[in-house]
Formats: C-alpha cells, structure tokens, sequence
C-alpha cells in the first residue's frame, strides 16, 4: 500500500539520506542542517507536550489548558497538557530542559522559571540563559496593593506618610520569600526610601487573608488573586503595579501615578523551548500562539480575571524581554541579598 501521508514520506527521505550519509561519509554537520530544515517544513507531525510546572486548577494551568485547545486547532495535532509543579517551578523547567529540541516539548514558563530562579537558588539544576530560547510571551499579571478595609492607609502617600513616620512598623504579606509579590514590594521601599516589616506566607490565600484579619497591613498579590479571594469588603486595593490601570479595576490608580513615575512591575507567562529548537520549528509556534492570544473570546476570557495579553513579539524579542527582566531584578536581589533556601 502506497503511504500518501506527505508528512510521512518527508520522514522516510530524511531517513535514507542520513542512512547514505553515514554510509558514504558525508559530513554530517551539513547533511544535519538539511535534515533540520526538512523536520522543520513537517512540523508538527505529532502531538505536541505542553509543561505547566504549577498544579491543575490555578491561573497558569487554565490559561495553558485554553491555549493548548487553541494551538492544536491552527497546528492541527493534540498539544497534551502535563502538570509538573514543584520547587519554585524548577522540576517542570529541568523536564522540558532535558527533552529533545524539537518542539515537542514546550513550557510554560514565568518570571519565576526564567528570570529569578537562578538568582535566587544555588546549585539550580538548570540554566535559563543557557537551556532555553523564548517562543512567545502570552499574558502580562498586574499586581495590586491591598490593605484592610479598616486601615487608615487610602493610597500610596498615606502608605509612605506612616512608613516614614514609624520604619519597620508596618508589617507586608507576600506568597513567599523571593517571590514577585515579595520583590515588588521590595523594589517600593527602594523607590519610595520606606522601610517595611516582611512577612512570607505559603501562597495567595494565607497572605491575603492574614491582611483582611488585621495580622499584617499590607499586601501586593496578582490581581486574579486579590479579586478571587476578597471577602465581602475586607480588602481595599489601593494601587495596581503596572504602567496602566487594569481593565477590571479602572478606579484603582497606578503605583506611578500615585508618585512614584519610574514604578512599573508585573509578572507574567510566556511560553519557551529547549536550546537548539529550530528557528523553523519556533517560528510556527509562535505564529500557532500569536493567532490564539489574538483572538477576541481568549482576551476577553482572561482579561476578566485581571491579566493583560501580552502584546505580540516573535521569539528573539520574546529573548529580549526576558533579558531586560534579569537586567530589572538582578540589582535588587543582590542589594537586598535575597536568597531561597
């Protein structure tokens, strides 16, 4: 029976031309660049792994399971969502890491993944810089400051009034040592010159709920989290962290706007491929990626839950951006001599 699969038949070719490479002694530096290209007209031919190093049901996992439905309809092959989570992000980056550069295996990376993980963890068993190359960036997570509703505190004046007043009396929850929202209160008190009490609490939920029980005064989550997890009116957010307010919160005024014009932190999600994937190969996932956060009902449905769709880069800015985010948070990391145990 003929094979009138032409993705199929492209295999067989670059299997017998690698088999009369090898056998007339053809250099296979050469022969490997055509076989490369010749994959890379194919792709995909398979199903597609799509790494989430964070457990089901948060953000990252249904922004990546919604996604994932999206890029297999424009790259018709299944992309099978696989759950990795655990430290800091770092078991789900060493799998994708360690797989085959072929763009079988992606991940769905964070500023915790690419940017601070190697700054703060010794001896991490992988290299950001080194292990991956950006595909494209997909949402951007405003962060908001929020305090109890009963606080005195109204803005970011009244927060650096009473911090200038009494250093290290008011007292911040963030989701844990090293994490964005511990940093970019970190980067606050150094462009504001306050100082504050930290207090790292295991996720969104303790720390949010420590501020609506009057524990600590202060609090910076991503705002999915903050809307998500705000009882009744216990929390009352009183600046967002980006350049731009944030479509569901349009009453809440920047942190720039409220006096500090160089202040502009977020973290977000953004998804990237082991070392050496083809420019091919990356190009056509970002082209997949690109049509999906281009697509009205994909904005809508998670810009309702306070994230912002990044705007669309191809893989080398995706590289850039990632490189001006080491170039944000090394400095700080090192001055405040941040480190994760």
């Amino acid at each position: 029976m003929f094979n009138r699969n032409p993705k199929s038949r492209a295999l067989v070719r670059i299997r017998r031309q690698l088999v009369k490479a090898m056998t007339a002694g053809i250099a296979l530096p050469l022969f490997m660049g055509a076989s490369v290209s010749a994959v890379a007209a194919t792709f995909p031919d398979k199903p597609i792994r799509l790494v989430v190093p964070y457990s089901p049901g948060g953000i990252a996992d249904n922004l990546a399971r919604r996604l994932a439905e999206s890029m297999r309809q424009e790259l018709q092959q299944p992309v099978l969502i696989e759950n990795k989570p655990g430290a800091n992000t770092a078991i789900g980056a060493i799998a994708v890491a360690t797989a085959p550069a072929d763009g079988y295996t992606i991940l769905m990376a964070t500023a915790a993944t690419m940017v601070l993980n190697p700054m703060l963890i010794s001896n991490l068993r992988y290299q950001p810089a080194k292990d991956f190359v950006g595909v494209a960036n997909v949402a951007i997570t405003p962060l908001v400051l929020s305090v109890n509703a009963a606080s005195p505190i109204r803005n970011v004046a009244d927060l650096q009034r009473v911090a200038k007043a009494e250093p290290g009396k008011i007292a911040f929850a963030s989701t844990g040592t090293g994490s964005s929202t511990h940093l970019a209160i970190e980067m606050l008190q150094s462009e504001a010159g306050i100082s504050m009490n930290h207090i790292p609490y295991n996720g969104s939920a303790p720390a949010l709920n420590a501020v609506m029980a009057g524990d600590v005064q202060l609090s910076v989550d991503a705002v999915a989290s903050a809307m998500a997890l705000s009882k009744g009116d216990k929390l009352r957010p009183i600046a967002v962290t980006t350049r731009d307010r944030v479509g569901v919160m349009p009453q809440v005024p920047t942190v720039a706007e409220s006096g500090l014009p160089n202040y502009n932190v977020s973290t977000w999600y953004g998804i990237v491929a082991p070392a050496s994937t083809p420019q091919p190969v990356l190009q056509r996932l970002n082209q997949a990626i690109l049509k999906a956060t281009a697509d009205k009902a994909f904005r809508d449905q998670f810009e309702a839950l306070g994230l912002v769709i990044a705007p669309p880069l191809k893989p080398a800015e995706f590289d850039t951006y990632i490189d001006r985010e080491r170039g944000l948070w090394g400095p700080l990391i090192k001055a405040k001599n941040i480190h994760i145990e």
